[in-house]
């Protein structure tokens, strides 16, 4: 029986992946097929309905595993979800610091005191890479393009990526580091990631509210549907480690579509009234970060490895229009 450890479970990636990793339920890891036994799910907000739940686990991540580090290193696979987001860090350079990257060094450090190799599947982001005046961001990031992040978030996720590579080359944890895009649709209320807004433009004007485009129309971006995120992150952690070869981060496939193009697919589900919902007051400081990102990316590694490619933008919003006639 396989113990799974979920952090930032009640984040919507966190929820869907704890949707599907529930305990009796058949997966395969590490290119075995095992059954899960327990899961415990660590949040610092949990579900009110989660209160007596003996699973979740609330708390600040750094603190569990200083406090109660057998939370972790008693786990088969930890999949490594909890983090500031964007925003927040480049505002706020000591908070990521110590939520994202001290925490997640200290969480490395836990499982690697254990024998018992445990598997870390690592969230990572497309936001390592980044351009500058002097080596600008390639059109297409492939699997050898240098990573050069252009914000705090970005740099601390390549940070752990190094770190946990090191201590799977060290034979102490098996370790996959998956690179997401930003995801939509999400649902829920906007948070303070500078990719918010790639959500919110579809989202609120689907449930009848304002929403605010603050980029051009004709910029790019490279998301990944919910589904491909989830399918990605569950995946990576099927594959055997002679496999996935070194432990570096991959690019997981996704989907390359032009800010406008996110507008028409609004207006083909949702109509000229969901689109009339929308104002485009344009905000540099979240420009200057998402148009920083890659646009375009390609894995042959990926592909090598079984990751499904990612489906078309308009299928995402299909599916959350879907699910809000399920709400109601």
């Amino acid at each position: 029986m396989t113990s799974i450890v979920i952090t930032g479970a009640n984040g919507f990636i966190g929820r869907l992946l704890a949707a599907r990793l529930t305990v009796g339920t058949q997966i395969m890891i590490g290119g075995q097929t095992r059954t899960i036994g327990t899961r415990t799910l660590v949040d610092r907000f949990i579900p009110d309905e989660a209160a007596n739940d003996p699973e979740w686990i609330r708390g600040d991540l750094g603190a569990l595993i200083t406090d109660r580090p057998e939370l972790f290193t008693g786990a088969d696979v930890v999949l490594h979800l909890a983090s500031a987001v964007s925003g927040e860090c480049e505002a706020d350079l000591d908070l990521g610091l110590d939520a994202n990257l001290f925490t997640g060094i200290a969480l490395g450090r836990c499982l690697a005191a254990t024998s018992r190799k445990p598997m870390l599947v690592f969230a990572s982001s497309l936001a390592i890479y980044g351009g500058t005046p002097d080596q600008p961001l390639a059109d297409l990031i492939t699997d050898t393009t240098r990573p050069t992040p252009q914000n705090s978030y970005g740099a601390q996720k390549l940070m752990l990526e190094e770190f946990y590579a090191d201590l799977a080359r060290r034979g102490m944890i098996s370790s996959r580091s998956v690179r997401l895009m930003t995801v939509s649709v999400r649902p829920g209320k906007p948070n303070a990631a500078a990719s918010s807004f790639l959500s919110g433009m579809i989202r609120e004007p689907l449930q009848g509210e304002p929403a605010n485009v603050p980029v051009d129309k004709a910029l790019r971006v490279l998301l990944n549907s919910p589904t491909g995120a989830v399918g990605g992150l569950m995946h990576a952690m099927s594959v055997a480690d002679d496999d996935w070869g070194a432990p570096l981060g991959l690019n997981l496939p996704g989907i390359s579509v032009m800010v406008g193009e996110m507008v028409e697919a609004l207006r083909e589900v949702g109509g000229e009234e969901a689109v009339s919902r929308l104002t485009f007051d344009r905000d540099e400081a979240i420009e200057r970060i998402v148009s920083g990102w890659p646009t375009a990316a390609q894995s042959t590694r990926a592909a090598r490895l079984g990751f499904a490619a990612d489906r078309p933008f308009i299928a995402a919003v299909r599916d959350f229009a879907a699910s809000l006639d399920r709400i109601a």
